[in-house]
């Protein structure tokens, strides 16, 4: 069975390829930023002075966040195929 992105807006230019890795990045910064105010302000971690367990907690979440949201957009936009993807798409997903 062939991929097909349900939005045909792979990075086949530069703009393009920048435009993608710009939503990236702005959800995982979002998202991630979200996390550690969480942790912050949590009733249960905010009194808590061990601050490297609270930045583990969080790099750990914003990778989650960030391979989530790659694959999210490999889903809707076949992004990930490359920084400049060619303009044949991949007949396989990964």
């Amino acid at each position: 069975m062939r991929f097909k992105p349900l939005i045909n807006f792979r990075g086949t230019t530069i703009a393009r390829a920048f435009l993608l890795n710009a939503i990236l990045i702005g959800i995982t910064t979002a998202l991630t930023i979200e996390v550690r105010r969480t942790v912050n302000e949590n009733r249960y971690t905010k009194d808590f002075p061990d601050v490297p367990h609270k930045v583990l907690a969080t790099a750990l979440a914003s990778i989650l966040i960030g391979l989530t949201a790659y694959i999210v957009l490999r889903i809707i936009f076949g992004a990930g195929g490359g920084m400049l993807a060619p303009n044949k798409p991949y007949l396989q997903f990964l």
